[in-house]
C-alpha cells in the first residue's frame, strides 16, 4: 500500500506545475540574452526590520497591476517563475512575459529585495533524462551562470518535481557543482535555493541532509497535503497532527527535516496562498472527491467563504467551506488566521523564515501581509515572545487542553487578560499571591493574545492552542 501511494505521489503534478502549464496558451515568450542588459541595481543599504525571511515565488501568470500591492518592506527574496531546463542538453528556455520578468526585478530591487529566476525541471522522467547526461549538466550550470550576470540578479532557485531515487547521486552532483559555481561567480556570490518536498520520507530520490550542505535555503513546499487528484476534500496545508487527518502537516515538515539534520536556518516554511474546490459525495468533513479539484487563489477563496460561510476546522486549523451546486461543493483553504498559526511555528523552530505560493494570490487584500507583519517585521511582534519587565514567567507558545503559567511573583497582584483572535476578551481577572496559574481549558482551538500586567510590569505573548 505504501509503495502504490509512493508511485501515485511520483504521477501527481504539483500545484507549481499545473499552474506553470495551464497558463501556456497565451504567454509571450522572449529569448534569452547572451549579454549584459540594463537593469536596476539591487539597493544595498534599506534598512530593513524583517527578523525574518520572507520568500515569494512570483509567477509569470501574475499581471504587473498587481505588483502595486506587494509590500517590499515584508519581502527579502522574490523568485520569478520560471525558466525551463531542457532535459536533453541543458539549455534554458525563453524567458516568460519579460517585462513583467524585468519589472519585479527593478522595483524589487529599489527596496533591497533579492531576485531570483526559479529554473524548472518537470516529471521524473525528463528529469532522469538531464541528470543522466553529465554533459548537459554542466551545460546547464553554465548557463544559470550566465543568466544571472546578464540580468543583475542575486540567484537561482532550482525547482525540479520530482527527483527519483535512481538519480539521487546525479541530483547531489548537479548541487554540488551549481553551488561551486554560484558561490564563486565571478559577479560576487550567488544564492542556491531549492524547492523542496513537504514529505522526504515519501520522496528518497531527495537527499536532505546533503542538499542542506550545499545551497543556502531549502524552501519547503508544505502544501498539497490533499491535491487535485485526492480521494477526499481536505486541508492543502494542514497545521498539526490529527487523529482525522494523520500526522503529515507542516509541522511534521518541520520535523521530519529537522531529523534528517536540516539546520532552522536554512529551512523557508513555504505556504499556500490558494486552496481547493473539489465536488464531494456529501457536505461533512472526510467525505470523498467525486472529481479533481481546481484550484482557487486566497483572493477568490474569502470571498467565497463569505457567501458560503467560512468553517473552521479544529484538526487541521484551517478554514474550509462548502456549498451545493448540482452537487457538494467543499474548498479547503488557508488564511490569515491558520497562516498566523504557521508562520508562529517558523519563529517557535527558530526557522530562516516562511514564504508563499504565490505573491499576487492575494491581489488587494491584506490579511496577510498583516500577519506577516505582525510575525516577522515589526519590532514589537518580536517583543510578543520577550519579557517586556521583571517578570519571570514560564509559558510555552503553543498549548494543549489547559495552559500552565509558572514563575509568578508570590507577593504581587496580577491582572491577566486574554484575546482571540479578533479582538474579543475571553478572560480578564486579577489573581493575588500566586506562583502558577492554569486557565483556556475551556477556550476552543486558535490563536489568543495573553497580556498580564502587576503595578510596574508588563508581558505580552501569543498563544497557539492545538487541542
Amino acid at each position: 500500500m505504501v509503495f502504490l501511494v509512493f508511485l501515485l505521489l511520483l504521477q501527481e503534478r504539483s500545484i507549481h506545475q499545473i499552474e506553470y502549464e495551464s497558463h501556456l496558451a497565451d504567454v509571450v515568450f522572449t529569448e534569452i540574452e547572451q549579454v549584459p542588459v540594463v537593469f536596476v541595481p539591487l539597493e544595498d543599504d534599506v534598512t530593513r526590520d524583517m527578523i525574518k525571511d520572507y520568500y515569494g515565488y512570483c509567477p509569470y501568470w501574475i499581471d504587473t497591476v498587481y505588483y502595486s500591492y506587494f509590500q517590499m518592506d515584508l519581502l527579502t527574496h522574490i523568485a520569478y517563475f520560471s525558466v525551463e531546463i531542457d532535459p536533453g542538453d541543458g539549455s534554458l528556455g525563453s524567458i516568460p512575459y519579460q517585462g513583467r520578468f524585468t519589472k519585479i526585478r527593478d522595483q524589487a530591487h529599489t527596496h533591497g529585495v533579492k531576485v531570483h529566476m526559479t529554473f524548472t525541471l518537470f516529471g521524473n522522467s525528463s528529469i532522469a533524462v538531464f541528470l543522466n547526461n553529465a554533459a548537459a549538466r554542466q551545460n546547464a550550470i553554465n548557463s544559470i551562470s550566465s543568466f544571472l550576470m546578464n540580468y543583475g540578479l542575486e540567484g537561482a532557485n532550482i525547482d525540479f518535481e520530482f527527483v527519483t531515487s535512481s538519480v539521487r547521486d546525479s541530483f547531489n552532483l548537479f548541487i554540488d557543482d551549481l553551488s561551486t559555481e554560484l558561490w564563486n561567480h565571478a559577479g560576487g556570490r550567488k544564492d542556491v535555493y531549492i524547492a523542496s518536498i513537504a514529505v522526504p520520507e515519501w520522496y528518497p530520490g531527495y537527499d536532505i541532509d546533503y542538499l542542506d550542505d550545499h545551497c543556502d535555503g531549502l524552501f519547503i513546499m508544505a502544501y498539497g497535503f490533499h491535491y487535485s487528484g485526492s480521494s477526499i476534500a481536505g486541508p492543502v496545508s494542514p497545521c498539526v497532527p490529527s487523529s482525522f487527518w494523520g500526522q503529515y502537516c507542516a509541522a511534521k515538515s518541520i520535523g521530519s527535516y529537522k531529523t534528517y539534520g536540516v539546520d532552522g536556518s536554512k529551512i523557508i516554511l513555504g505556504l499556500p496562498y490558494y486552496g481547493y474546490d473539489w465536488p464531494t459525495t456529501g457536505p461533512d468533513i472526510g467525505s470523498a472527491t467525486t472529481g479533481a479539484g481546481s484550484a482557487v487563489i486566497y483572493f477568490y477563496a474569502f470571498q467565497n467563504a463569505i457567501i458560503h460561510g467560512r468553517l473552521w476546522d479544529d484538526y487541521s486549523l484551517t478554514p474550509w467551506y462548502r456549498y451545493e451546486s448540482t452537487e457538494w461543493h467543499q474548498c479547503w483553504y488557508d488564511d490569515s488566521v491558520s497562516l498566523d498559526i504557521k508562520f508562529q511555528m517558523v519563529n517557535d523552530s527558530i526557522l530562516e523564515g516562511a514564504g508563499c505560493w504565490a505573491l499576487g494570490y492575494d491581489r488587494s487584500y491584506d490579511h496577510i501581509w498583516n500577519a506577516i507583519r505582525r510575525n516577522f517585521f515589526d519590532p514589537q511582534a518580536l517583543s510578543e515572545n520577550e519579557i517586556q519587565s521583571n517578570i519571570v514567567l514560564r509559558i510555552p507558545s503553543i498549548f494543549s487542553k489547559v495552559l500552565k503559567i509558572s514563575g509568578f511573583f508570590p507577593y504581587q497582584k496580577n491582572h491577566i487578560v486574554l484575546f482571540d483572535v479578533s479582538g474579543r476578551k475571553i478572560i480578564d481577572r486579577v489573581e493575588n499571591g500566586i506562583d502558577h496559574l492554569e486557565i483556556g481549558g475551556e477556550l476552543g482551538v486558535g490563536v489568543y493574545f495573553l497580556i498580564i500586567r502587576t503595578n510596574n510590569s508588563f508581558f505580552k505573548r501569543k498563544l497557539i492552542k492545538v487541542r
